[in-house]
């Protein structure tokens, strides 16, 4: 018998840093490095179980825009300070959820 590799999906995008403004994508993984403000757009039209993971590096504070969806229940954009991450992940009616 032959071993054959099937496609496999891969959970998450490679870390990636970013200094400026940027709209994620599903499965993004985003560490900020910016002494000033930086926004972070989520996704327009998110679909269930979209997930995206931001960590800040630097004294710059990241705003979060919910681009349309509501985050945590609020329709209103989030902060992260420095040196704090998040994690959310879109359910359904509910929009984006911190994990």
């Amino acid at each position: 018998n032959v071993l054959g590799f099937a496609t496999v999906s891969v959970p998450y995008n490679d870390w990636d840093v970013k200094t400026d403004a940027y709209t994620a994508s599903s499965k993004d993984q985003l560490i900020i490095n910016s002494a000033s403000t930086v926004q972070i757009t989520l996704p327009a039209s998110p679909s269930q179980g979209d997930t995206v993971i931001i960590k800040n590096v630097a004294a710059g504070l990241v705003t979060i825009g919910r681009n349309g969806s509501n985050i945590e229940g609020a329709a209103q954009d989030g902060t992260l300070a420095s040196t704090k991450a998040m994690q959310v992940v879109y359910v359904t009616a509910l929009g984006w959820k911190e994990i």
